[in-house]
């Protein structure tokens, strides 16, 4: 991300990120003023331009309330789903879809004990602590990260996909915050709590059992961090049995599929999987290629003994939502791993890393462009990642396991 950690030291490089570090800060510092003329100018839940205040929280916010209710069974119904969001979305007829698995929902009671303003302020806190809690587990692995933590979280936070992500109700932050855990952990060499971390990433499972698939091919201890991951993995099936049947992945799965068809008519231009692009064009045999070359290209990546942790870890997350058959640009705020990652090792690569985050501003504009910005910039992160060469003595290469 753009912070001065990557830029020259002479006297006018110094002078120079020491305005953009400023800036940096400052910005947060408005964004959070903002936030909060933003909500207590609001009229109920339009705010003061006519816009309305939630994103997509009312569908997490919506299925929490069905669970708390007692109605899990219904969770996915539509009928359900829209009227556990109709004073949520005022002068909206219709819902927000909800399509996680039951243990998400229940995760959102929580917030349901909230009016629903407050409910939407806390969900924004919460996943800004998670992309600050994310950058402090990947300090003591990357140099840049623990020189310029503050700026980074700045530049992070303005990253557009996390930006929107943060205030449109989303949870890339968390998701960012599996990726880094597991990525600390296993540049530790702590290949179970990797597992662990990976596992924790279940509440989208098209992205964790990807990653995960992709790190059992790479050089760790393949029984602890599959050890790791299963168990958190059975907690949540557990956790959903209790709530709704042994059986709930099955007619999960069902809406699940129901949902992503759906979801794609809708919303295919916010999409930014290789599916979606060649899909759009009428080429999707090019996309099964364009995906197979990309999980390939990523296989390979997680077999070189000059990987650096993070950046295999960055590979892999970015390969999952490329390949996925529907993702949204705000998941490609993962790509925030992979140019810290870049930055960190290499700081020749920060005019890049610049440029790319400038790129993902045009994400607003992508109907005019031929090319989704958040596509290039996945695509561009995850070559700047692989191509960083581990050389950082403090998290030493790990052997081969026999």
């Amino acid at each position: 991300m753009p912070t001065g950690s990557y830029s020259r030291t002479d006297g006018a490089g110094s002078a120079w990120t020491g305005r953009l570090r400023r800036l940096l800060v400052a910005s947060l510092a408005g964004i959070a003023i903002g936030f909060v003329v933003l909500l207590a100018t609001s009229q109920g839940l339009r705010t003061i331009r006519g816009g309305r205040i939630g994103g997509d929280l009312p569908a997490f916010y919506g299925a929490g309330r069905i669970v708390r209710g007692g109605e899990t069974p219904r969770l996915y119904d539509a009928e359900m789903q829209e009227a556990a969001q109709r004073d949520l979305l005022p002068g909206i007829s219709g819902r927000v879809a909800f399509a996680y698995p039951p243990y998400v929902a229940l995760a959102y009671v929580p917030l349901t004990w909230l009016p629903f303003k407050t409910a939407y302020a806390v969900h924004a806190l919460v996943m800004a602590l998670c992309l600050l809690a994310a950058l402090a587990l990947l300090r003591p692995v990357l140099p840049a990260v623990r020189a310029e933590l503050v700026p980074l979280f700045a530049a992070s936070l303005l990253f557009y996909p996390i930006f929107r992500a943060v205030l449109g109700g989303q949870n890339t932050p968390l998701s960012l915050l599996c990726a880094a855990g597991a990525a600390a952990a296993l540049a530790r060499r702590r290949d179970g709590l990797a597992g662990v971390c990976a596992g924790a990433w279940l509440f989208k499972p098209q992205y964790a059992v990807a990653v995960a698939a992709m790190l059992l091919v790479g050089r760790i201890d393949r029984r602890r961090f599959l050890v790791g991951f299963a168990a958190v993995a059975l907690g949540y099936y557990a956790v959903g049995w209790i709530l709704a049947g042994w059986d709930w992945p099955l007619w999960w799965l069902h809406h699940a599929r129901e949902f992503t068809v759906a979801d794609y008519a809708v919303d295919r231009g916010n999409g930014i999987s290789l599916a979606e692009i060649a899909g759009e064009y009428g080429w999707r045999p090019l996309g099964w290629v364009a995906a197979s070359a990309t999980g390939g290209f990523a296989l390979w990546t997680m077999r070189r003994s000059d990987i650096h942790p993070v950046s295999a870890i960055a590979v892999a997350t970015l390969t999952a939502v490329l390949i996925a058959p529907h993702s949204l640009y705000y998941d490609g705020g993962l790509a925030a791993l992979a140019l810290i990652a870049a930055g960190s090792l290499d700081r020749s690569t920060f005019a890049v890393i610049v440029s790319l985050w400038l790129l993902s501003w045009l994400q607003p504009v992508r109907t005019y462009l031929p090319l989704p910005p958040m596509t290039i910039v996945a695509i561009a992160s995850m070559w700047l990642a692989a191509g960083v060469k581990h050389v950082n003595t403090a998290t030493p290469q790990r052997p081969t396991p026999n």
